[in-house]
């Protein structure tokens, strides 16, 4: 669980300090990546919310995509997503300070806002989107970009995008699957 949130933070330097369990989960969410990167339905998601977004639409769409999944969490997990929260919270709290310096930041601000469940709500969308603008502006100011404003485009698709994942989610369970027995 905390390789899959070191790999959106760590690079390869800092990753090769962690210990071995943490590293196949940077690997196994890196593969997880790259097969919802080039997925033709995830593809068809990304283009169904328009072209105003650019290089930032297949970012929106990971975010909506979460949202949608902690929406329909009943449809993919026995266990509710509070109580997955709840188990996810305290595994991740004693290995907070194991995590690079940028994830532990992220890690404390998961468990702190409750993202996991809050995934699920249009405002924790909506704050979801927020930080990630706020990042990008950080991190990249001559590309900044307010990604709240992309929220009318999903919702009138939802339908469509709801679709989508659908089909796409069960691949992707699949995927995961096979992947974490090659490791």
């Amino acid at each position: 669980m905390l390789g899959g949130i070191v790999a959106d933070f760590a690079r390869n330097p800092e990753i090769a300090l962690l210990s071995p369990q943490v590293q196949t989960g940077v690997r196994l969410h890196r593969l997880i990546d790259g097969f919802t990167d080039r997925h033709p339905l995830v593809q068809r998601s990304i283009r169904r919310i328009g072209p105003r977004l650019g290089w930032f639409a297949g970012i929106v769409m990971d975010i909506y995509y979460d949202h949608i999944l902690g929406r329909h969490w009943e449809c993919y997990s026995k266990q509710s997503l509070r109580h997955f929260a709840d188990d996810s919270y305290r595994i991740l709290r004693p290995q907070i300070l194991t995590a690079p310096t940028t994830a532990q930041q992220f890690i404390g601000r998961l468990i702190d806002y409750d993202q996991l469940v809050g995934y699920s709500t249009r405002e924790g969308l909506d704050l979801t989107l927020t930080r990630v603008s706020r990042r990008i502006a950080e991190r990249i100011p001559k590309r900044a970009i307010w990604l709240p404003d992309a929220i009318p485009e999903l919702l009138a698709v939802d339908a469509e995008l709801v679709e989508d994942f659908q089909c796409f989610y069960p691949e992707l369970m699949a995927f995961a699957t096979d992947q974490r027995l090659r490791l």
